[in-house]
């Protein structure tokens, strides 16, 4: 059965390395990235930029999302990682993690939450999935990944 806490574990950066490097979609600097910030806040307690959820199966951690406060705004957030273990893809365990996060958000007095995905071929099944879960695109910035990777400005807006 699946559960979520919003509490890092010690096991927590190398978790999210494995899930990260599962998927294939995350490069090593956007996989150390995610650790990295996991360990500080374990080691320095909360940063007040990014926060996580973590989905549990039977107590083995297979989803993560990473998320925080859009600095100087009083209710924009933004999703900087979502991500899950590669054999439990396609299971709706995203759409769950989505679900708590949305939740958690609304909680929170949140107005609005902001995404950036890459416009290659390779993700159009994740630009497809946030769309599903009730995303609306809100701009391209042509070229911003690189020479051939335009950046996918989504959001989700709380009523």
């Amino acid at each position: 059965m699946l559960s979520f806490r919003n509490k890092l574990t010690p096991q927590d950066p190398e978790n999210i390395r494995v899930i990260a490097q599962s998927t294939g979609f995350f490069d090593e600097k956007d996989t150390e990235l995610s650790a990295d910030i996991a360990q500080y806040i374990l080691e320095e307690g909360d940063d007040e930029e990014h926060e996580f959820i973590f989905a549990e199966d039977d107590d083995k951690t297979v989803a993560f999302a990473c998320f925080g406060m859009v600095p100087d705004s009083e209710a924009s957030y933004e999703l900087y990682w979502l991500s899950t273990l590669n054999e439990y893809r396609g299971k709706g365990i995203g759409k769950e993690v989505i679900a708590k996060l949305l939740n958690d958000i609304k909680k929170a007095g949140g107005r609005k939450l902001f995404l950036k995905t890459c416009g290659t071929d390779k993700y159009a099944p994740t630009r497809m999935f946030y769309e599903k879960c009730g995303f609306k695109l809100e701009g391209v910035l042509k070229e911003y990944y690189d020479e051939d990777e335009d950046c996918y400005i989504y959001s989700y807006k709380f009523h």
